[in-house]
């Protein structure tokens, strides 16, 4: 059982430490609320990823949103949801009352550098990780050839036909389904 002060303290410590946005921050939900706490699964943390993604709104808070509902209803969907946007919230107008007329200094340009670099190391492992969820069966670690084939034309869909992401994702359910009542996969 995960307490209201407990989510609350876990998505602020998130929010105050995710750069690079939401996708950025999928690092570290992956490794604080799956890794370290244990508090969902592999599996959920992608069935998570995948409503966030498909909702209107930021993917962090949709995140956050939906680990706090299913840990403690909907006083946790507004607690973990109140969490994750505090620090950023006050940083960013921190950001605006202060340091935007420095922007162009060398030396900001030079940290936000570093700071851009890290954000896509962090987008790469949190690709990593949900990857191997997604594509792989679960327990054997063999690829999971249908779940490969949706990636491969959502790809597609996104990179070389430049296409909205709600087509992709539409597409993809609509393919996997149609695998599932056609061929039964």
């Amino acid at each position: 059982m995960v307490t209201l002060l407990e989510l609350f303290i876990e998505f602020l410590k998130i929010g105050a430490i995710m750069f690079g946005g939401g996708y950025g921050g999928i690092s570290l939900f992956y490794k604080e609320l799956v890794e370290l706490k244990g508090w969902i699964s592999d599996q959920e943390f992608v069935e998570i990823l995948g409503v966030a993604e498909s909702t209107p709104g930021p993917i962090a808070i949709n995140s956050a949103t939906w680990v706090g509902y299913k840990l403690g209803g909907i006083p946790g969907s507004i607690i973990a949801t109140l969490g994750v946007i505090t620090v950023p919230y006050l940083v960013i107008m921190g950001i605006v009352m202060s340091l935007y007329p420095y922007m162009e200094h060398p030396l900001v340009k030079t940290a936000f550098r570093g700071i851009n670099a890290a954000v896509v190391a962090l987008i790469l492992y949190a690709l990593i990780n949900v990857s191997r969820t997604v594509l792989l069966e679960k327990n054997t670690g063999i690829i999971n050839y249908v779940s490969l084939a949706i990636f491969i034309v959502a790809f597609i869909i996104l990179y070389v036909l430049k296409q909205h992401p709600v087509v992709s994702i539409i597409v993809s359910a609509g393919l996997s389904l149609a695998l599932k009542l056609l061929f039964g996969v």
